[in-house]
């Protein structure tokens, strides 16, 4: 711990981060019993009770990670947004003027474009109140307004907006915090905007003049790249993946570019992060070197190289933590050397919770350090003590007077290997020179897999420093990047290296631009192509859940245990490196069981916005899921990025450790029900998938496609098909046989009872009047205890005479939040409290499940589940 004395006090400033959520003391309190601890402490250390001075330090450490966290969630200027809500001179929902600047240029991407603007002033109902805080306005491009709204960073404007609305989670276990993540980056609320007619340009500016000139350098660096690799010359994707690696503009990249660098375990070259700034640096510092710079000349340098190559992609929150490690790097190798890559760690850690604690629930703040200290503590000592050294014994071999340079065991090597050389090639002899090629390629031969070899290792270490934490955010396992690494790690970093340079002379010398932009093109395509052959290494690339909090636990102490037997240079150093592989293995595997519930039917309604997706369990353990859910797409614009399977089903699945689907149905072909199948059909192993009669269509056909590709069996379904299930008679109810449809509808959607004993569940889709009418008629069993109400508690489904037959209980109405589309209907919803029904919404409660042993029924819902924060003031 002396030796790195700050890793102790920034672990338990974590801990106490970690803790503040259940940490239920108030200000006041903690102050006080902070004072204590550091009296305490000092008092400890004056007495030469050093190890229980230490520990009263840390504690106090831990204290201070608490209060601060708190501090951090509680305290809100006066005049910032969420107070102006609270005391009533902000209401969010009615019509509203905002004044202020934008906190950097407007941000485009396909189909849209967003601003962030900082709020100085709100003008609502005659009247005008100073405000803090900031808006993300979206501008969603349409045939009728302009490509771009064009606003800079500075730039004073009045906005006219219909309402303000706050980012929302998906209420659904697992699923992304993005009301976290917003918070984090400042912004409390979102808004739209029609075009430009909604803005008015003030005169002055504001923010400050340096952070002009970078945005401005940075916009013609984008439009260069632009240039030089135009789309309609097919250079599109190159293009793109320059835009990332250089300038951290990831919004031009292709679903397919993300997806394959994801499954290659790359993903983090693509994008400007951590590795990109010591990508860059490295490089610099060996180059600094070779020209025999003085030492502090030369840190001065390329940390300037690195503050600039920060601003320039935008200083986003990893680029900020690299370039604030490095810098301390820096100044702590020129003082304290050897000591200085673990301190200048923990310092940037400490420092950077300091400013924000809630970075510590951030998954790039996570995966950065997680990465630097497994780098740092075991890859790079490791390396030196069992790799290195064998290689360096390689060189200059014929010289036996080396040998007096190296250890013991390294000489040895050295004469081993000449004896082999003699053996295949025959002692050195100046006049052969056949003989003498030989050796000396062999020599190299045998230098060259060594190498590898200490890639392997490097590069595997780091996987399994990332490994943890990329399993509990991304449920990702690319050990392929072990492999992929060891060719894109150099080939990328050429990239930024000569990138950034070609940038600069794209301002002043085009036609030389011109010449370079080939050169570095041909090293994109080149790194594209090992991309996505490492990609297709499928038995490498899994998705799987998160592991139980002991087994990452216990992850976690052997990768501590393996850096102290590494510092050391134990014989324990095997032992612990093979408990490490096992674990490592164990994860993988992922052998946990499906948290189920046996002799149950669980009906698990997730909240997935405006759209569908029902998780059912049967009593035997067999599972099913009804419909994905999906964003539903702008007309006129590309497909959402959000992809609703991938960023909410899946982690709902992965949760519950569910590796396998015994059956995916989907109601019918409307994007809000079958946009997420995709995602769900690659994650999961799925053995049937059920469609009921369509009028045939290219997203059909591709969902078809993607099934039959996973081994998935098709099955078409229609009224009168029964099955049992685990003691649960499924019955479809619609559409019927006769159906065939000439065009995509509400109607077209498969009706499913689900009955155990004497309880029963009905899952009617989309249907609307028609299809409720011909249930009725037919006099179809629709009487059930639960029903998912039709089509989002629309007012052209749930007919008087539908609800009458069914007679239900409860009611769950999967619906989006603010009422985008006029769902639920206001009628609707009076029907339904006027028939007796007990209404759940997932927009209001979150995912909700029913779950029955046949006897008694029972309804949870995930707000239930969620715990505010201790109260902190007085």
């Amino acid at each position: 711990m002396t030796r790195h004395p700050l890793l102790p006090i920034v672990a338990a400033f974590a801990a106490g981060i970690g803790a503040a959520p259940h940490f239920y003391l108030t200000a006041t309190e903690q102050i006080w019993l902070l004072t204590l601890l550091c009296a305490g402490a000092a008092l400890l250390l004056w007495m030469n009770r050093q190890s229980y001075g230490l520990f009263a330090c840390w504690l106090a450490f831990f204290l201070c990670g608490a209060f601060f966290a708190a501090a951090e969630h509680h305290y809100l200027p006066p005049d910032h947004l969420d107070r102006l809500v609270s005391q009533g001179l902000l209401q969010p929902e009615a019509p509203l003027e905002i004044t202020g600047w934008a906190r950097a240029p407007s941000d485009r991407r396909p189909g849209r474009e967003t601003l962030d603007f900082e709020v100085e002033e709100i003008h609502q109902a005659g009247r005008s109140v100073p405000a803090t805080g900031g808006v993300r306005i979206y501008y969603f491009l349409n045939q009728n307004g302009p490509p771009s709204l064009g606003v800079n960073y500075g730039t004073r404007l009045t906005v006219l907006l219909e309402d303000l609305r706050r980012p929302r989670n998906f209420l659904t276990p697992d699923s992304f915090d993005w009301e976290a993540y917003m918070r984090r980056q400042g912004i409390v609320f979102t808004a739209r905007v029609r075009g430009p007619e909604d803005f008015e340009v003030l005169p002055g500016r504001a923010g400050s003049w340096w952070q002009a000139g970078v945005y401005h350098l940075r916009n013609r660096f984008l439009a260069n790249l632009d240039r030089l690799y135009a789309a309609d010359g097919g250079l599109r994707d190159r293009g793109a993946i320059l835009k990332a690696m250089l300038l951290g503009d990831d919004n031009w990249l292709s679903p397919h570019v993300e997806s394959v660098f994801q499954a290659s375990g790359t993903y983090h070259v693509l994008v400007v992060s951590g590795w990109n700034v010591f990508a860059f640096a490295i490089p610099l510092l060996w180059l600094t070197a070779q020209l025999r710079l003085p030492e502090l000349l030369g840190a001065v340098l390329v940390a300037a190289a690195v503050v600039c190559f920060a601003l320039l992609a935008e200083g986003g929150a990893a680029v900020s933590r690299a370039a604030l490690m490095f810098l301390i790097y820096l100044l702590a190798r020129h003082y304290y050397r050897e000591r200085a890559a673990l301190n200048s760690i923990a310092a940037a850690a400490l420092i950077l919770l300091l400013l924000h604690p809630s970075d510590l629930w951030d998954a790039g703040f996570q995966l950065s350090f997680f990465a630097v200290l497994v780098l740092a503590a075991v890859a790079v000592p490791l390396i030196a003590w069992i790799a290195a050294p064998y290689r360096v014994a390689l060189r200059n071999l014929d010289n036996r007077n080396h040998e007096l340079l190296f250890q013991p065991r390294q000489a040895q090597f050295r004469n081993d290997f000449r004896v082999l050389l003699d053996f295949f090639c025959g002692p050195p002899r100046k006049d052969h020179i056949p003989r003498k090629w030989l050796r000396t390629m062999l020599s190299w031969s045998a230098y060259g897999l060594l190498w590898v070899a200490e890639g392997l290792l490097f590069t595997g270490l780091i996987q399994v420093g990332l490994f943890l934490a990329t399993v509990l955010y991304f449920h990702r396992l690319t050990w392929s990047g072990v492999f992929a690494n060891l060719a894109v790690l150099p080939m990328a970093s050429g990239i930024v290296v000569i990138g950034l340079p070609l940038l600069f002379l794209s301002v002043i010398w085009w036609r030389a631009a011109e010449w370079g932009a080939v050169i570095l093109g041909w090293a994109t395509s080149a790194l594209e192509w090992v991309v996505e052959h490492s990609a297709r290494w499928e038995l490498l690339n899994r998705r799987i859940p998160a592991p139980p909090i002991w087994l990452a636990m216990a992850f976690v102490l052997l990768l501590i245990a393996m850096a102290i037997v590494v510092a050391r240079r134990s014989w324990w150093t095997g032992a612990v490196a093979v408990a490490l592989a096992v674990c490592c293995v164990v994860l993988s595997l992922a052998p946990y069981p499906a948290q189920l519930s046996p002799g149950k039917l669980e009906v698990a309604v997730l909240d997935v916005g405006q759209g569908d997706s029902i998780f059912v369990s049967f009593p035997n353990g067999a599972t099913m899921l009804v419909d994905g859910g999906g964003a539903i797409p702008i007309p006129g614009s590309p497909p959402p990025r959000l992809d609703v399977g991938e960023s909410v089903v899946s982690p709902y699945l992965w949760s519950r450790n569910i590796q396998k689907l015994d059956y995916v149905v989907l109601t019918h072909n409307h994007w809000d029900h079958m946009g997420g199948l995709k995602a769900v059909l690659e994650n999961f192993r799925v053995r049937e998938l059920w469609m009921g009669r369509d009028p045939g269509n290219r997203s059909m056909d591709w969902l078809r496609a993607i099934a039959a590709g996973r081994g998935t069996r098709t099955v078409h379904v229609a009224d009168g098909i029964n099955k049992s299930i685990g003691g649960v008679e499924v019955q479809i109810l619609s559409p019927p046989p006769n159906w065939a449809p000439r065009r995509v509808s509400n109607d077209d959607s498969i009706v499913l009872r689900l009955g155990y004993k004497g309880r029963h569940i009905l899952l009617p889709g989309d249907v609307e009047s028609r299809m409720e009418r011909r249930l009725v008629e037919e006099d179809e069993p629709l009487s059930s205890d639960v029903l998912k109400v039709a089509h989002h508690g629309s007012r052209t489904s749930s007919t008087k005479a539908f609800l009458q037959q069914v007679a239900p209980q409860f009611g769950i109405i999967s619906v989006g939040a603010f009422q985008r589309f006029g769902q639920p209907n206001d009628e609707v919803l009076e029907a339904l409290r006027s028939a007796g029904v007990r209404l759940y919404r997932t927009d209001l409660d979150g995912t909700t499940t029913a779950s029955t042993d046949g006897h008694r029924l029972d309804i949870t819902t995930y707000r239930d589940t969620l715990r505010p924060w201790p109260r902190f003031s007085p």
